[in-house]
Formats: structure tokens, C-alpha cells, sequence
């Protein structure tokens, strides 16, 4: 089955091999966009979970962490792992450890095991992102780099929006176990075409060679090539700065505090919060484009914090705020995320080939940091300023107790501002000589 394969992958490649890469690439970023389904899914799920599983703001916001929990500190590992071994194996086993996850949280009747479920989730997506940015970069030109990083991002946001308004539905017709259930044979499929049709390197199709690995390093070598770049953590802390609100808002509290706030329906706040999903799938191939157009990072990269202070401030503190500026605001938002999507490729930049995967896992770690350390903690403060209501037996919280738990997340953006005006160097798109 294998000789097989890899003989037809072998004909295609040789007839098109632009349409192989393309092929192989789409199906990875399907992957990113189905562990995007699985990490926003509580979002839209919330009540019953809490009702489920006897939870309040604090508990559900730390179940839900537990999928950044194990997400983030794979993503150097998992960097590291892409160069040494390629990305065909490791994705297939990764798309199984979220199916497994997936089982286990629609399986559930308590917050241990829920919170183990989501550990499995984000264990096996940590792989998903950098995995398809690996193999971009062994089956496409660098120019296309930062635009195809954009594409990539798009195919996450199209998942963030089937988690949100889709989800929904199939939360209200089917339950949310059943649903989260679904997922996972998802996922084992998914799992199945990506052992099947997924090569590591144009390499491999066309010599019939086993993976060639491009870094002979030891994980802690790699490691400290990327570290002792001050500019790797500069990006990195970039990426922290303009990701952790979507995570905070997006991905968990935005659609609760949208009911409340503005008086939606759950399926209009979910509809709303797919304005920020949108955004995002628009703004990151867009602002790889313009980045390359221009040939500049540092310019988009503080145009994009600009817009989340625009964006954000008026959703979270202005009374009344007309639904249609909800949802242009909510827009603007989702375009500031994009700024992590360009991140990756200055990252790129400004480290050696050899080590790109695990540069690109640091940057994905921070990126994704924002989640493990914000959900919990936009859930601490909102019970922190809980007054003790109950509503359908569940503990209700008030717009002020939002808006108070949320005042940490426009500082973000101001942050990452400064980080792109004065920290980051101009790499002008182009590999630095002196790495």
C-alpha cells in the first residue's frame, strides 16, 4: 500500500508538482482547522457544561485551560521534532491524539475527566500549525512565505467560525456530548488522509528517499540557537501580546459577556463573534501581502496592535453600542490578531533554515501562552467580582464584572505597539546574514 502510494504521489509530482504541494499543504491546514473547532468549542457551550459538570467561572475557565496546558509547552518540542523527523508521521499521530481527546471530553461526567480530555486536544494540535508551516517551507518558494502563512491562518479562522454559529446549532440539535463525539471520528478520518496523501519533502516523492532530517542538533542545541537570539523573544512576546485577547474573548468569555451585555441570544453572540474570526481569516494573508508588497514587517506589524485598542475599547466599555458598530468593532479586533500570523514569518527571518521549526514552535508557544494564562484568569477575576446571583441555578455574572475582568486586554495591544515600534528589527522580508 505504502510502494503504492508513494509511486502515485511520485506520477503526480512529476506531472504537477504544484498541485501535489498544494494538495499536501490544504489537507495539513485542515488539521489547523479542525483543532481550531476543538479549542473555541467551550465557547459556545458554556452553560451546559456548567450545568453538566457543576461548574462555576473559575472551574470552567480552568478546564478549558487545559488544553493550553499542554499546547503550549509542546510547541517546542514539536518544532524541534518537525526538523528531525518530518511532518507526515507526526501529524497522523497528532490528529489521533485529538480524536482520543475529542472521545474523552463528549464522554465525560466530571471535570477531571473533561480537563483530561482537553489536555489530549491540545497535546496533538500543538503539532497542527507549525507542522503546515514546515511543510511550506520544504514544498514553496520563501517568497510565498508569509502569504501562504496568511492562507493557513484563514483555514484556522474558518474553523473558529464552524466552532462558532455552526457549533451552535449542532450543540442545540444534538447535544454537546454527541456533538463533541462527531468531532472525534472526525478526526480519525482526517487522520487517515494525512497518512495516506501527506509527504515530508519534495525530496522524498521525487527520489523515493526516507525523510532527510534538516538539523543534526540535539533538542537543547536547537534550543539555544533560537534563544540566544534577543529577537526570537522579542517576536515571540509580540505574538503574546496581540493573541491572548482572541483566546480570552474569542475563544472563551466573548460570547457569555455579548448575552449579557448587549442582550443576544447565545446563537447571535456566537454569530457576532464570527465578525472576529473573519477579521482574522481576511487580515492574515492580507497583511503578508501588503508586508511583502512593501517589502517591510515592522510597519504592518504596529498597524495591526494599533487597530485591537481601536477595536476592543468600544465592544468592552461603551454602554449601548449600536450593533452595527458591534460588529465593525469586533471586525477591527479580529484584523489586530493577524498580526501573530505575520510574526511567524519575521521570526523566519531572523533565524538560520536549519533551526526554523523550532523558532517558529517558540513563536507558536508564546502565541498560544495567552491562552492557557488568560482564560483562567479572566475566570478568576469575574468570580472575584461576583456578587453572589444565581441564575437558573448557575452563578450570573453582571456587564461590570466583564468589564472589569477584561480591562487587562486593550493593555495588550498598547504593549505590543511598543514592542513593533521599538524592539523588533526591520528584516525588509529577507534572511538575516547574521544568523
Amino acid at each position: 500500500m505504502s510502494k503504492n502510494n508513494n509511486l502515485s504521489s511520485l506520477s503526480l509530482a512529476k506531472q504537477k508538482p504544484t498541485l501535489l504541494a498544494a494538495v499536501i499543504c490544504i489537507l495539513a491546514s485542515c488539521f489547523y482547522m479542525y483543532e481550531f473547532i476543538l479549542q473555541v468549542s467551550p465557547a459556545v457551550m458554556t452553560n451546559q457544561l456548567i450545568n453538566d459538570l457543576g461548574l462555576n467561572a473559575i472551574t470552567l475557565g480552568t478546564m478549558a485551560a487545559f488544553y493550553y496546558y499542554s499546547y503550549t509547552p509542546m510547541q517546542l518540542p514539536a518544532g524541534f521534532l518537525f526538523d528531525r523527523f518530518g511532518p507526515r508521521r507526526l501529524l497522523t499521530i497528532a490528529v489521533l491524539t485529538c480524536a482520543i481527546g475529542a472521545f474523552l471530553f463528549g464522554s465525560t461526567t466530571n471535570m477531571t475527566t473533561a480537563s483530561a480530555g482537553r489536555f489530549m486536544m491540545g497535546m496533538g494540535s500543538a503539532f497542527s500549525f507549525i507542522g503546515t508551516l514546515v511543510l511550506i517551507s520544504r514544498w514553496f518558494p520563501s517568497r510565498y512565505f508569509a502569504f501562504l502563512t496568511g492562507l493557513v491562518e484563514l483555514m484556522s479562522c474558518v474553523g473558529a467560525i464552524v466552532g462558532e454559529t455552526p457549533l451552535t446549532i449542532a450543540v442545540n440539535h444534538w447535544g454537546w456530548r454527541l456533538t463533541i463525539i462527531l468531532l472525534g471520528i472526525i478526526g480519525v478520518i482526517l487522520a487517515l488522509l494525512i497518512w495516506l496523501i501527506v509527504r515530508d519533502s519534495p525530496e522524498v516523492v521525487s527520489k523515493g528517499h526516507k525523510f532527510q532530517s534538516t538539523s543534526k542538533k540535539s533538542l537543547l542545541q536547537s534550543f539555544h540557537q533560537v534563544a540566544s537570539n534577543s529577537q526570537t523573544w522579542f517576536i515571540a512576546l509580540y505574538s503574546f501580546m496581540v493573541w491572548a485577547p482572541i483566546t480570552a474573548f474569542a475563544a472563551l468569555w466573548g460570547v457569555s459577556f455579548l448575552v449579557v451585555a448587549y442582550g443576544l441570544s447565545t446563537k447571535a453572540a456566537s454569530a457576532a463573534c464570527t465578525m472576529i474570526w473573519l477579521a482574522i481569516g481576511i487580515g492574515c494573508p492580507l497583511l503578508g501581502w501588503w508586508s511583502d508588497k512593501v517589502n517591510l514587517r515592522g510597519m504592518p506589524l504596529k498597524f495591526a496592535a494599533s487597530l485591537g485598542i481601536i477595536g476592543l475599547i468600544p465592544v468592552i466599555y461603551i454602554p449601548h453600542l449600536p450593533l452595527f458598530w458591534l460588529y465593525i468593532c469586533l471586525f477591527l479586533f479580529g484584523l489586530a490578531a493577524s498580526g501573530q500570523s505575520l510574526a511567524f514569518g519575521v521570526v523566519k527571518d531572523n533565524n538560520h533554515s536549519s533551526v526554523a521549526g523550532t523558532a517558529m514552535g517558540i513563536n507558536n508557544m508564546a502565541t498560544v501562552a495567552g491562552g492557557a494564562l488568560f482564560q483562567p484568569v479572566i475566570g478568576i477575576f469575574l468570580h472575584l467580582n461576583w456578587n453572589g446571583t444565581y441564575h437558573n441555578g448557575s452563578p450570573f455574572y453582571s456587564v461590570e464584572d466583564y468589564r472589569k475582568a477584561f480591562l487587562i486586554l486593550p493593555f495588550c495591544y498598547l504593549i505590543a505597539l511598543l514592542i513593533g515600534k521599538f524592539l523588533i528589527r526591520e528584516t525588509h522580508c529577507q534572511q538575516q546574514p547574521d544568523v
